[in-house]
């Protein structure tokens, strides 16, 4: 399986982050997981308003999507579902939240993940 080189892979996520003018430098706490396609995690963690929570994965991956639920009522509230292997969603309001990280596809028997936000939920 292809590592990801992570210095590299959170330096280009946190650079398209400050292109997309919302971001400052992240304290990183990514979540490192193993992901098979079809698989997912779920994270609880608190956002400001406006913060990115974006994903990141290994060579053999080729789609990971992001889900962003409101912790309290349950109802999604933002989901980043493009074809594409770097996810991101913002946070509408400051407040708790389940982040689900979806592996679509993964060409290998499991791909490297990473999980992360601006200021590190």
């Amino acid at each position: 399986m292809t590592r990801l080189n992570w210095k590299a892979g959170i330096a280009t996520v946190m650079g398209a982050i400050a292109v997309l003018g919302s971001a400052g430098l992240a304290q990183a706490q990514s979540r490192m997981d193993w992901l098979s396609s079809g698989e997912s995690v779920t994270y609880e963690g608190y956002l400001f308003t406006d913060e990115n929570v974006y994903g990141i994965c290994d060579d053999n991956c080729s789609d990971l999507d992001i889900y962003l639920y409101d912790a309290g009522s349950g109802e999604l509230v933002s989901s980043d579902t493009l074809v594409d292997n770097l996810p991101i969603v913002t946070a509408p309001y400051e407040g708790n939240f389940l982040i689900q990280v979806v592996m679509v596809d993964c060409l290998a028997s499991a791909c490297e993940t990473a999980t992360d936000s601006d200021t590190g939920f």
